[in-house]
């Protein structure tokens, strides 16, 4: 009979032997590669610790720190996970682009994962129900592309403006109506009126929560697994995430219904969810994947767009000198009696490039990406990278990579008009835009609805440009009140609340636009 001793020793020696053989196993697989460099962090633990105390945007600084101290490519270990960070253009682009069958699958964190189900397409894992989603995505964008949708837009931006002549100082809160509305107007077939308006209010205090999820000091099981099979009673941070989840799917099914009942009421307006629920046979994904795809594209439509106007405004402040240049493109286009219109944008390569160097300028100093996740063991520039290590594009770096951005500046609009600089293209009917653009993601997890996107920014710019003088504002001593541009700790941050002074530039620009206004038959 075996004894208790002998069946302990078996068992010691079976993990011995399994330990030894993942060991040969590996190097097998490495053949001869290395271990990149980066920080040891502490015995199993890793550099859990650091993490876990940091918002994003002290793990982005850690991060740089890391890449400064050991390279370009840097691993770290948190409880026996492997994550790399790049720094490097051309290294992002070759795993992320050229290898992308291998390195497209998500790394999101616990917490994002638990509350959407893996459902969302944003952070669900590569599998066959998030190719079916991004299909659907793709064919959405498609329909925004039709000329009934972009004039929808420009009217948005017409009734943004007349809204900023009435009320200057409501930009932050006249921005969010903006980029709210002019999604859900082709999205979901109705115009959001006021910034005020439950629907945004009730979007996003959700979403303020859901940016939250990403951020360890809140949900530290993103980066301790153990706490993952801790009893909800015992951890609110666990509650916090079953409470969501629950918010999240009841919200995606009742607004479902709501759109339903319309469309069979005859009461929908044109717009895309309407278009899915008629041809539903056209469409491979299931019912649950399209309430969690739709979902995806109001979250991901609204922050970005207002995100990047809020800091249009702050660096018309800050660069005045392109303000100007900005203006008189649009004037030279347009002239002065007709506001600019969807139909202008190939004729306003500066307001484009202002846009895209709007775009670089906030990724670079706030915007920390989604992770990849490899899916099979790879080997590249001599280092071994093991099967589910998530790889994360450091922006900060990377879009001041000095082979592409050689004059280092944060803002310069130029370097996309004009010959000398290395990322200037022709012809400027169509470049400069943000196709290919890092700052929307790479390869196959790159932004679907960066089209959309792109033109939701070039139109409102222009007919800004076109109709407002932007500046600082100024004290009782006519002094300006100059400030520095602070952004939320969080993925896709909001700057926090600043000053500016918006003016018409005459009185016959302003009546222009009022007329436009009030000609508008939005829903």
């Amino acid at each position: 009979m075996v004894s208790l001793y002998h069946l302990s020793w078996l068992a010691l020696v079976g993990f011995v032997l399994q330990h030894v053989a993942g060991i040969l196993s590996r190097r097998q697989r490495r053949r001869g590669a290395k271990v990149p460099p980066g920080p040891r962090g502490w015995p199993f633990l890793g550099s859990a610790p650091e993490l876990a105390a940091a918002d994003i945007n002290g793990i982005i600084g850690i991060f740089r720190k890391w890449a400064q101290q050991y390279g370009s490519i840097t691993q770290f270990s948190a409880m026996g996970d492997k994550q790399v960070i790049l720094t490097e253009e051309k290294d992002a682009r070759e795993l992320f682009v050229k290898r992308g069958a291998k390195y497209s699958d998500r790394g999101a964190p616990h917490a994002v994962e638990y509350i959407s189900m893996k459902q969302n397409p944003g952070f669900r894992p590569r599998d066959e129900g998030w190719r079916r989603q991004r299909s659907m995505m793709q064919s959405a964008i498609n329909i925004t592309s039709i000329n009934r949708y972009q004039s929808l837009m420009d009217d948005e931006a017409t009734f943004t403006l007349n809204a900023l002549f009435q009320s200057p100082d409501s930009f932050h809160e006249e921005f969010l109506r903006y980029s709210y509305s002019v999604l859900t107007t082709s999205l979901l077939g109705f115009s959001v009126r006021s910034p005020s308006d439950p629907f945004i209010h009730h979007n996003e205090t959700f979403t303020a929560e859901l940016m939250n999820a990403f951020r360890p000091d809140h949900f530290p099981s993103n980066v301790f697994p153990v706490l993952r099979k801790m009893p909800m009673w015992l951890l609110p941070s666990l509650r916090t995430m079953e409470r969501l989840r629950k918010e999240y799917v009841g919200e995606m099914w009742a607004f479902r219904s709501k759109i339903e009942k319309l469309v069979k009421a005859g009461s929908a307006s044109e717009c895309i969810y309407k278009h899915f629920l008629l041809n539903r046979d056209e469409y491979s994904v299931s019912d649950e994947e399209s309430v969690h795809t739709f979902q995806a594209m109001i979250d991901g439509g609204t922050r970005s767009p207002h995100n990047n106007l809020l800091t249009f405004l702050f660096l018309m402040m800050e660069f005045p000198e392109w303000q100007k240049k900005l203006q008189e493109e649009v004037d030279e286009v347009v002239g002065k009696d007709r506001m600019p219109s969807y139909t202008d944008i190939p004729n306003l390569p500066t307001v484009r490039a202002i846009v895209k160097e709007t775009v670089r300028y906030r990724s670079i100093v706030a915007e920390m990406g989604i992770g990849h996740c490899l899916q099979q063991d790879d080997i590249y520039e001599g280092y071994f990278f093991k099967k589910g290590t998530v790889f994360n594009a450091l922006f900060s770096s990377i879009l001041m990579d000095k082979n592409i951005y050689p004059d280092g500046k944060f803002f310069n609009p130029a370097r996309w008009l004009e010959p000398s600089y290395p990322t200037y293209k022709e012809p400027l009917t169509t470049y400069p835009n943000c196709q290919g653009f890092p700052a929307f993601g790479y390869g196959r997890r790159a932004c679907p609805g960066v089209d959309f996107a792109e033109r939701t920014l070039v139109i409102l710019f222009a007919k800004l440009g076109w109709a407002l003088n932007v500046g600082w504002p100024t004290g009782e001593n006519g002094n300006e009140l100059r400030e520095t541009l602070q952004y939320e700790p969080v993925p896709a941050p909001r700057p926090l609340k600043f000053g500016c002074k918006l003016a018409a530039r005459d009185a016959d620009r302003a009546k222009i636009v009022e007329r436009a206004a009030a000609n508008l038959s939005l829903s």
